[in-house]
């Protein structure tokens, strides 16, 4: 396994509480890795740690081997272009349109890119995303699924190396979720390092390398698909049954793991 982000004994306290406790982590490069756990165990927390959007109280984040804090800003300026974010909530500019979120981090991180290069690139997008009609309009115009599209695609216009997505197909409906799907095939297909939080069994059962599996903010299991779907512990167990019990074309090991005659 090639690691390009490593967390080293992580904690981090939000309002008096530990929503991460002393987590060490590695994450393969070129890879699809989806975090997993129940509601309000540190998911979109440990997301954002790993990608340098929130600095830990305790503990490390390297990236390459440097830690992502102690970066010059320069170098923190030539991490964040190559990667992208896509946020829960979306996080669109309210005050800006369609076109200028998207144009944003093209602006940002490349100021000598022409403007008829940086529209080239936006109309790209929003005709990848099905929502070029949508390319005046404010993010208030937009339903919930579109304006998660629209986060995505923002997160993927500067063709990003490394992609961190937060519940990218959540609150949406199957039509959208699977143009996200698509989007996330491609860039999986192209060598992209995706990491993810998702409860999408679609995602984590067709996209998935590595699997994190995170319980009241303390690191359950981590490793490959395979590895993590033979693990023993009753509530890892819990977790990917939950995401992934209906899945019909399951292989005799999962079925065994998740089945009622399975060993306790």
């Amino acid at each position: 396994m090639s690691e390009f982000i490593e967390l080293k004994g992580v904690t981090l306290t939000l309002g008096g509480h530990d929503v991460l406790r002393d987590v060490s982590l590695t994450l393969p490069e070129g890879k699809c890795t989806v975090i997993m756990g129940p509601s309000g165990c540190g998911k979109s927390s440990l997301l954002k740690v790993a990608a340098g959007i929130i600095p830990p109280d305790r503990g490390s984040i390297l990236y390459r081997g440097e830690d992502l804090f102690w970066l010059t800003e320069r170098r923190m300026a030539e991490l964040r272009k190559s990667s992208g974010f896509s946020f829960q909530d979306s996080a669109l500019w309210e005050n800006k349109t369609i076109f200028d979120n998207l144009a944003l981090p093209l602006q940002v991180h490349s100021p000598e890119m022409p403007h008829a290069e940086i529209e080239r690139k936006v109309v790209r997008m929003l005709e990848r995303g099905n929502l070029m009609d949508s390319i005046h309009f404010r993010p208030a115009q937009l339903s919930v699924g579109e304006r998660k599209i629209v986060s995505v695609l923002r997160a993927l216009i500067g063709e990003p190396t490394v992609v961190f997505m937060d519940t990218p197909t959540g609150t949406i409906d199957p039509a959208m979720a699977e143009t996200v799907m698509g989007m996330i095939r491609e860039i999986k297909a192209k060598g992209c390092s995706i990491v993810t939080v998702s409860h999408d069994r679609r995602i984590a059962s067709t996209l998935a390398d590595w699997l994190v599996v995170l319980i009241g903010g303390t690191l359950a299991a981590a490793g490959t698909f395979d590895e993590v779907k033979k693990n023993a512990d009753p509530r890892v167990r819990e977790v990917l049954s939950e995401v992934l019990g209906e899945i019909a074309s399951f292989d005799t090991d999962l079925l065994s793991l998740l089945g009622d005659g399975g060993e306790n």
